[in-house]
């Protein structure tokens, strides 16, 4: 697992996600198991175990096991072994972790058990002075920086570190989420993938629609429509109807 998994001290592991595909005949006994041990294989961090018996091969599975955040220590080998007539293809195995940065308290001054480094205090009159040797005071110097302006600059640099780490603490935090929506996303997908893939032919039902060709049955007798005498008489009346206002029109004038 170590070409796997980041080995630093804060690593929790909290999902892992597996996908792969059986091939088998449908009668076929079929079983696959998945996990892994335990760093002193005194049993499993986690396990699966798929029975395929009975169920028709060439069909993706996917799999997502959560877990309670186990410390990146416990997880020994991991294995997958497949027992019966068949074999796996297209194996897949995926785990999400997150890394809490105060696993060294040191990281930042917010973390638990943070020990403020020590400054040793410093005789100053023990210590050599150049401005007392000859040779250095032929040198004109350009400036000199006094206690004071020490001071401030010491202040400005612990300001400076004190950014550097909370950016650093924001990150990894933000990491830490980032691995949640991936977990979520993840799952999302697979999910989409396992859908497109699980068409198969084997599972759909052929059924014939009884048809042909329906034959007329409708006969006329005499081979003609005799014409319709009530249409006849509304036309009739619509045409006097039209003839008489136009005559008004006339009349009017």
């Amino acid at each position: 697992m170590d070409s796997v998994l980041p080995d630093p001290s804060g690593t929790s592991i909290n999902n892992v996600f597996y996908t792969y595909t059986p091939m088998k005949e449908q009668s076929a006994d079929f079983e696959v198991e998945i996990g892994n041990w335990n760093a002193d294989k005194s049993g499993y961090v986690w396990k699966e175990v798929d029975n395929w018996d009975g169920a028709p091969g060439g069909i993706a599975i996917i799999k997502n096991v959560p877990l309670p955040y186990v410390h990146r220590s416990t997880f020994g080998d991991g294995f997958l072994e497949a027992t019966g007539q068949g074999s796996v293809t297209d194996a897949t195995v995926i785990y999400t972790y997150k890394v809490d940065p105060c696993y060294n308290p040191q990281f930042d001054p917010a973390c638990p058990g943070f020990v403020p480094p020590k400054v040793e205090e410093v005789d100053l009159d023990t210590l050599y002075d150049a401005t007392d040797d000859m040779l250095v005071s032929e040198v004109d110097t350009e400036k000199v920086y006094d206690d004071e302006e020490s001071e401030k600059d010491l202040e400005k640099e612990e300001e400076e570190e004190k950014e550097k780490s909370k950016e650093r603490l924001e990150k990894a935090l933000s990491a830490v989420d980032n691995s949640a929506l991936f977990a979520e996303s993840f799952a999302q997908g697979l999910m989409l993938q396992q859908m497109n893939n699980a068409v198969n032919v084997n599972t759909y039902l052929n059924k014939t629609i009884p048809g042909g060709v329906y034959q007329e049955t409708v006969q006329l007798d005499g081979g003609k429509l005799p014409d319709n005498r009530n249409g006849q008489r509304m036309n009739w009346s619509t045409q006097k109807l039209h003839e008489e206002m136009i005559r008004m029109q006339y009349k009017g004038k």
